[in-house]
């Protein structure tokens, strides 16, 4: 036996023994199948170019939220940089004060262009999503309700966002103070990072799922999609950390000194791009979703009886003029031929 052999029946052995290595293995080999480096790659294409006039946008609907709710653009700014720390403010991130100054102007240029520019991101997502899910193909919408449908997915999207940073910030504002009253503020800032991680990851695992359900329309068992959401949220939370210490190590760099935060955030799309595609592969071959359309599959190859014309055969049986006495054998052979086959047909429904 040859070495690769060898390799491939121990590997084959150790996915029988292990469950969970058979799931790794599987989602990697689909999202070779479905090219997922190439749907990753054409999601960052749009994502970068819809990125910016998304946060210039968001900057200028705050900018009004801001004059009823003081803290509005607070919480954007941490939003942004809970995608991306340092995305917005800081030492190399994008200057707030720009972006403050810029924001006024959308509305004068026009929303709808605003939209219509960044909107492709949510596109390109889709795309790559039914690729993964291999949904069958279904007829379009027209452009005006497909923009609309996008729309309503880009602000829920950003809701869910906005929703899982306030959670997180009121909650560790609550547990502070009730810690340092008690006199374990100190001891205890381990569980305030557990806590905030566990805050973190809930609200990735939202995120994703949403982007699973608001993007695409996967006949997966949601008990699936969630696992695909948790992953991706683990896998996202580990991304944003080396984000950080990239942008540290790379602040003092010649391209990055020519390029800015453009760069890292060109890179951080095309990886975040493909944490959403493994997580979506991860769903789709998890051990529910198989079982599953392997039941769909043997339903939809279920051979339906034969339909028998009755008012047909009785035409034969019982043909009108004097040729009824001469055809009488035939047509008995055609009556009984047409009463099995009627009977076959019925207990096959009835099964």
């Amino acid at each position: 036996m040859s070495l690769i052999s060898s390799v491939k029946a121990k590997v084959a052995e150790a996915r029988e023994r292990r469950p969970f290595l058979d799931h790794v293995v599987r989602m990697v080999e689909h999202y070779g199948t479905v090219k997922g480096n190439a749907l990753a790659g054409a999601v960052t294409y749009f994502a970068f170019l819809s990125f910016f006039p998304i946060l210039a946008l968001a900057f200028a609907i705050f900018g009004q939220v801001a004059k009823v709710y003081d803290n509005a653009q607070d919480t954007l700014v941490d939003a942004a940089n809970s995608v991306l720390p340092g995305l917005v403010g800081g030492e190399n991130g994008v200057s707030l004060d720009t972006l403050q100054a810029a924001a006024p102007g959308i509305f004068s240029v026009g929303i709808l262009l605003t939209l219509y520019s960044g909107l492709g991101w949510l596109s390109g997502m889709r795309e790559a999503l039914v690729a993964v899910f291999e949904e069958p193909p279904r007829e379009q919408p027209s452009f005006v309700m497909g923009k609309a449908r996008d729309i309503l997915a880009l602000l829920s999207l950003g809701s869910v966002l906005i929703l899982s940073v306030v959670v997180s910030g009121v909650t560790t504002k609550l547990i502070t103070p009730i810690l340092d009253f008690l006199g374990l503020g100190a001891g205890l800032e381990p569980l305030l990072w557990v806590v905030a991680l566990a805050l973190g990851l809930g609200a990735n695992s939202v995120l994703f799922f949403a982007f699973f359900r608001l993007l695409a329309t996967p006949e997966i068992p949601t008990r699936s999609l969630w696992s695909g959401a948790l992953l991706g949220a683990v896998a996202f939370e580990v991304l944003k950390q080396l984000s950080t210490f990239l942008l540290k190590i790379t602040s003092s760099s010649d391209a990055f000194q020519a390029f800015g935060i453009a760069l890292i955030l060109l890179v951080w799309i095309n990886y975040f791009s493909r944490v959403v595609v493994y997580a979506a592969a991860w769903a789709y071959t998890s051990a529910e979703a198989r079982a599953a359309r392997e039941a769909r599959t043997v339903a939809e190859q279920t051979v339906e009886g034969p339909r028998i014309d009755l008012a047909a055969a009785a035409s034969v049986v019982r043909p009108a003029g004097p040729a009824a006495s001469s055809t009488s054998p035939k047509a008995a052979f055609v009556a009984g031929a047409a009463s099995t086959l009627g009977l076959l047909a019925l207990l096959r429904r009835r099964r």
